[in-house]
């Protein structure tokens, strides 16, 4: 102890004069903002056009009440008074004082924007709360692109469930949880399609061996074929390389809104030059 209490330190710790101020960033974005002004409208307006579709939506199926009828009145408000300032900082808009004046202003502007992106075919049940009726020949892309989107968020969800349920000790209700994966992977779309002969390789045997015990364990091999399975299912669905706009077949008008609206500073810089 003696000789530990007299050997030099190994490393001379420089006391501080002064406490420094520790930056914080509470209130800056996860995800830096664009510096491409049109996009950054274009996704706000996406946002908010989603919202009111879900609002209605849920309307629709459970009547109109109090709470939800508020946050659509907030979204469809935010949404005018975004698209207006967007004008006005653009010099597109007059500032009007008169409050009716600017309210119909606001609506005729969002109404003016959904009509000219092809948001209003997008957002079918959001335009007619907007008092913009577009017409629909083939119904809603958005509807058909998000359920199949919530589709196949539920096949990831269930991949994922099975493989961290693959290190319990007892596999009892595995062979119920691929019966919802194969139910999931009809549903996601063709794109999921060569995965269901995966799933009737060894769900036969699965099935007879979960309802063998009151334990069940699977085997080493039915392990492996069933990790590879959800390994397989979720690279797929995530890491294929195609954006999320472009996954489903609905999501053409979706990815067009989104380039456009990207690219809009930048044709208007070929304009000017």
């Amino acid at each position: 102890m003696a000789k530990l209490l007299g050997t030099p330190p190994l490393i001379n710790i420089t006391p501080l004069t002064e406490i420094l101020e520790v930056p914080i960033h509470i209130n800056n974005p996860i995800h830096p903002n664009s510096a491409n002004k049109h996009k950054r409208l274009g996704l706000k307006i996406l946002n908010e056009l989603s919202r009111i579709e879900m609002f209605v939506t849920r309307i629709e199926t459970v009547g109109k009440q109090e709470e939800i009828l508020a946050e659509l009145g907030k979204t469809v408000t935010y949404l005018e008074q975004t698209l207006y300032n967007f004008e006005l900082e653009n010099g597109q808009a007059h500032r009007l004082e008169n409050t009716t004046a600017r309210i119909l202003l606001q609506a005729s502007l969002c109404c003016r924007y959904m009509n000219r992106t092809g948001l209003a075919e997008m957002f079918p049940k959001a335009s007619e709360h907007l008092g913009f009726v577009p017409v629909i020949t083939s119904g809603s892309f958005m509807e058909a692109h998000l359920r199949q989107m919530s589709s196949i968020n539920q096949l990831v969800s269930i991949a994922i469930q099975l493989q961290n349920d693959l290190r319990l000790t007892n596999h009892k209700f595995i062979a119920h949880q691929i019966a919802l994966l194969y139910q999931c992977i009809n549903q996601a779309g063709t794109k999921y399609t060569g995965f269901k002969s995966r799933v009737e390789e060894h769900f036969g045997t699965v099935k007879d061996l979960c309802n063998a015990s009151d334990e069940p364990f699977l085997t080493p091999e039915l392990q492996t074929w069933l990790s590879e399975l959800a390994v397989d299912i979720v690279a797929e669905a995530l890491f294929s390389g195609k954006p999320m706009a472009q996954q489903t077949p609905s999501a053409g008008p979706l990815s067009d809104y989104i380039n456009r609206v990207s690219n809009t500073d930048a044709n208007e810089e070929q304009l000017q030059q």
